[in-house]
Formats: C-alpha cells, sequence, structure tokens
C-alpha cells in the first residue's frame, strides 16, 4: 500500500510511451507506404491549424500530413490562435479546421515519419499555386536598401582581404 502511488504513476508513464512508440510507428509505415506515391492526389479534412501550417487527415490512408504555410498559395495567411484560423491577407480566404481539402502528396519520409502536402483545392475551389508577387515577378529592393546592402558586402569584403 505504500509504494501504490508509485506504482500507478510508473504505469502511467509506461503506457504514454507506449501510445507514444505506437503512434510513431504507424506514422513510419503509413510514410513508407505512401513513399511510392509522391505526386498523387488525395482528398482529406483539416485536422488541425498551426503558427506554421495545418495539419489533414487523409481519407484513404488515415495519414495525417502538414500543409505548410508555403504550400497554402500564393498569397500571406494570419494566423488566429483562439479560433484556430488561417486567414489570408488578400483574398481574405478562411482555413480552419473540419473543411474539405484535396492535396498533393509532396514529400514522404519513411525514416522520420513525416508527410508534407501542397494544397491544391479547399472546399472545392482551386488553390493558386506557387508563391509570387501580382506581376509575377519578385518585389525589387528600394534603391535606398540596396545601396545599403551593397555598401555592407563591400566593408565585409574589404575586412576579409585585411585579415588575410
Amino acid at each position: 500500500m505504500e509504494t501504490l502511488d508509485q506504482t500507478g504513476a510508473h504505469i502511467s508513464d509506461t503506457e504514454r510511451r507506449s501510445m507514444t512508440a505506437e503512434r510513431d510507428t504507424t506514422d513510419r509505415y503509413l510514410a513508407s507506404y505512401l513513399s511510392e506515391r509522391v505526386g498523387s492526389e488525395f482528398t482529406g479534412r483539416i485536422s488541425g491549424i498551426a503558427r506554421f501550417g495545418a495539419f489533414v487527415k487523409l481519407d484513404e490512408t488515415g495519414a495525417d500530413g502538414l500543409l505548410p504555410m508555403r504550400a497554402l498559395g500564393r498569397e500571406y495567411f494570419h494566423y488566429d490562435r483562439e479560433a484556430q484560423t488561417l486567414m489570408g491577407s488578400d483574398t481574405g480566404r478562411l482555413i480552419s479546421i473540419g473543411q474539405r481539402v484535396t492535396v498533393r502528396l509532396a514529400e514522404a519520409v519513411p525514416v522520420t515519419g513525416g508527410i508534407a502536402l501542397e494544397l491544391l483545392e479547399i472546399d472545392d475551389q482551386r488553390v493558386p499555386q506557387g508563391r509570387q508577387s501580382p506581376a509575377g515577378r519578385h518585389p525589387r529592393r528600394s534603391a535606398t536598401k540596396a545601396k545599403r546592402k551593397k555598401d555592407k558586402i563591400k566593408r565585409k569584403v574589404a575586412r576579409t582581404r585585411r585579415s588575410k
């Protein structure tokens, strides 16, 4: 009776470690299975929202994959922690838990169990691909910033040459 608390705590810790190991093993097997299907399209539901992207549970396999922010389309998305949503700064597109999505499998790493996805459709609406400015080019630096950066590089090169 004296060690009952310690025994209960030990059993709970062991069960948590066992559940984590089981989840990791399942993730690795699913990633291994999906590694041969990179480039394929899948349907699923958004199961989680984070500052760095969204998580999708795939219908076909039940695997959980990550939609990183860079794979959400051409616009910047603002993260709302309380509402668990991502909102597009240009279009106002709202991404939230439970939405139906169509994704492309971008990467599946069996060693880590990681699955990376690209968003193609959300609620049956196509999402513009790639990150480009509206003009189709990368935005140019202002002349002042460009000059400052050029001067900074010159100073660094001069210091490196003097020290040799």
